[in-house]
């Protein structure tokens, strides 16, 4: 009788002393992530879960864990890490969205859709869902479904910067190349220090042959960074276009200058001559 009341009382104790192993754990790993000491954090999240495995806390343990391994580069332990979460909580949205975005960082974005869309059937008026997934249409040239993603994204928050742009670029992509400089002009003078905005437009300019305008915006994008070596090889390649070849090969020089392979750019010297 003594040793059955023993064995009842150690059970509660045990289950007691589990769990603030695992607190413990977890206190420690938080408090090594707000450092940036990101291997003890991914230890410490790794202990706190082994320490009570049928713990509700583990959920959230173990999206931080897969969070961690993320910001190391082990993106597909924690693609693992986030799977398992998700054995727990199927249609949690934040752990979707973790797994999604590291689904496209390996460039699987067949998974990440299937992510998005769980995202998107929970959560119709996500902002990141919405815009990932139009970006993921895009690149399968799915335009129409990429523009209504674009349009309800933009209806909620109307000044996305990212959205505004994909939207014009995805007026490039049909040709649409009139709609797409207007849309682009909006983004340069919302955001005039902004050399993206203007390179874009210079691309869409060049589509339409308007070499001089496109000239003027890549100008103006190498004046706000002068260090971007890629921008010199844009407007090489436009100097090419307007047959001014010594302009042409100066700034091919000024990018290898700046640290581009000079092999890289043979052909671009080739047509130089």
């Amino acid at each position: 009788m003594k040793r059955l009341l023993w064995i009842c009382l150690l059970v509660p104790l045990s289950l007691c002393l589990s769990a603030q192993s695992q607190s413990e754990w977890a206190d420690r790993a938080y408090a090594y992530m707000a450092q940036d000491s990101l291997p003890q954090a991914e230890e410490c999240f790794r202990r706190a879960v082994e320490a009570a495995p049928t713990s509700r806390q583990n959920v959230m343990l173990l999206a931080n864990l897969g969070t961690v391994q993320r910001r190391r580069g082990k993106i597909h332990e924690a693609i693992d890490t986030y799977t398992l979460a998700l054995n727990h909580s199927p249609l949690n949205v934040t752990i979707l969205m973790s797994r999604a975005t590291a689904y496209m960082a390996l460039g699987n974005d067949n998974k990440a859709y299937t992510d998005l869309c769980n995202v998107l059937d929970k959560e119709t008026a996500h902002i990141e869902a919405l815009y990932y997934r139009a970006f993921i249409y895009t690149g399968r040239r799915e335009y129409a479904a990429a523009r209504a993603d674009y349009k309800r994204l933009l209806a909620l928050q109307p000044d996305h910067e990212n959205a505004l742009l994909g939207l014009a670029l995805l007026d490039q992509h049909e040709g649409r190349l009139q709609a797409a400089e207007l849309q682009l002009t909006v983004l340069v003078e919302r955001y005039p220090d902004n050399p993206t905005y203007l390179q874009a437009r210079a691309n869409v300019l060049i589509e339409r042959s308007l070499y001089d305008l496109a000239l003027l915006d890549l100008e103006a994008a190498i004046a706000l960074q002068p260090a971007d070596a890629y921008l010199y090889v844009a407007r090489a390649e436009l100097y090419l276009k307007m047959r001014q070849s010594k302009a042409a090969k100066a700034d091919l020089d000024k990018a290898v200058s700046l640290g581009l392979p000079r092999l890289s750019l043979a052909e671009l010297y080739k047509q130089c001559q």
